[in-house]
């Protein structure tokens, strides 16, 4: 064995990985998003720490660059934001109808509007407005077939006229109704036109109790680019505007979008084997002649999915190297073939996320463990330190101007 020690650096580099995050292709990204919509008002959906780019900061961006709501999953996410000073109106939407009220009330507290799908959640919010003598504002929630949150269709009635009830005690006020499709990542599939077809008869059934949303959303990142006629009043845009696909035959660079999120790191180690060398735990990988191996200080610790081994998904110096041997809890390996043609300790190491290289996408390393982008992005650990660049679009998100109900009659389809 053979321990190529030199640094290119003249330094010793970083024991860690790195995670850049491209504030300026999220601001991009949101304009070539907006420029597609023919909605009125556009979300930026910042939930699970904005995809793993940083809640807070990704938060200000979207809003400095023309998104006019936010979309947190937990409450907790939404009252970050108002803790950071963002004004802008949220949308939160998941949270236990027997949850101890401090979240539920301090998200009402701070203006966080908040989805309502059964009739204990509506009791609940209802509850907590009573406490706090003023009204909670609701998204009303369909179940349009995709059998998680939200009544469903057969529940529709009674859920709405207890809705009303609630608007007419002054408890609740409802901003909006909403569903999310089961066929969400398939545009074109028939079940998206039925489900959408029975959206909009909620809607009807809602305003013939007497309730008047302002606010009409469904689509999210695969319709705002491939289904236009399902738009309403607001999209939700996750996945694309990361620059991720959101959908197999939708590729982000044919619509001006790009990733905005790097990881990188240092090699650490760069050693040649002899011929019949086993790599790495059970020796799942076998050397067939002389290689050079070289060790990358990230494992599934820091977000690493195992799956991964024999694809060539790492970039060095411009050229791509398979993963060898089975991926640790902190490091992996990568086979630098029988010559390293320079390669050295301290160079660096793009798993994915550069597209001015060669380098692979989080959507090719979710396709190498049979999932997608997303998954990958979600997985990268906080123990990895982050850092921005780039333009952070309006630095005073704060000072978004609140939400401005729009006229409720003559509602027309997007």
């Amino acid at each position: 064995m053979r321990l190529i020690a030199q640094s290119n650096t003249g330094t010793s580099a970083a024991l860690s990985g790195q995670v850049n995050v491209d504030l300026s292709a999220i601001s991009d990204n949101i304009a070539a998003l907006k420029s597609r919509s023919r909605a009125r008002f556009f979300m930026a959906v910042v939930k699970g720490n904005a995809y793993g780019h940083g809640l807070v900061e990704v938060a200000r961006t979207a809003v400095g660059s023309g998104a006019d709501w936010l979309g947190t999953a937990q409450l907790r996410e939404a009252i970050e934001l108002r803790k950071a000073g963002i004004t802008a109106p949220i949308l939160s939407w998941l949270y236990l109808a027997s949850q101890t009220s401090a979240d539920i009330l301090e998200a009402v507290r701070n203006n966080v509007d908040v989805s309502v799908g059964s009739v204990p959640q509506l009791e609940v919010l209802a509850g907590a407005a009573r406490q706090l003598g003023r009204p909670a504002v609701v998204h009303l929630e369909l179940d349009s077939g995709l059998s998680r949150g939200g009544a469903r269709k057969e529940d529709w009635a009674e859920f709405v006229a207890r809705a009303r009830e609630a608007e007419l005690d002054g408890s609740l006020r409802v901003r909006g109704i909403w569903t999310h499709l089961a066929w969400a990542d398939v545009p074109a599939h028939p079940a998206n036109a039925a489900a959408v077809a029975d959206y909009e008869q909620a809607v009807e059934v809602a305003e013939a109790a007497g309730l008047t949303p302002g606010l009409r959303h469904v689509s999210s990142s695969a319709n705002i680019l491939d289904r236009p006629e399902h738009h309403f009043d607001m999209v939700r845009a996750g996945l694309a505007m990361y620059g991720l696909a959101p959908a197999d035959h939708l590729h982000p660079a044919d619509f001006g979008l790009r990733p905005a999120l790097k990881v990188t790191a240092p090699l650490v180690m760069v050693k040649k084997v002899p011929a019949g060398t086993g790599i790495s735990y059970e020796h799942q990988a076998i050397t067939y002649e002389p290689r050079y191996l070289g060790l990358i200080p990230l494992g599934y610790a820091d977000g690493v999915p195992k799956g991964i081994s024999g694809r060539p998904l790492v970039t060095i110096r411009g050229r791509r190297y398979p993963v060898i041997g089975k991926v640790c809890m902190d490091q992996f390996m990568v086979d630098l073939g029988p010559d390293p043609l320079g390669i050295a300790v301290g160079d660096t190491a793009v798993l994915f996320g550069d597209p001015a290289t060669s380098a692979a996408s989080a959507d090719d390393w979710g396709a190498a463990i049979g999932s997608h982008g997303d998954e990958i992005i979600n997985r990268i650990a906080p123990r990895l330190p982050r850092s921005y660049s780039g333009s952070a679009g309006h630095s005073g998100a704060s000072e978004c101007p609140d939400y401005q109900e729009p006229a409720v009659s003559g509602h027309a389809h997007a």
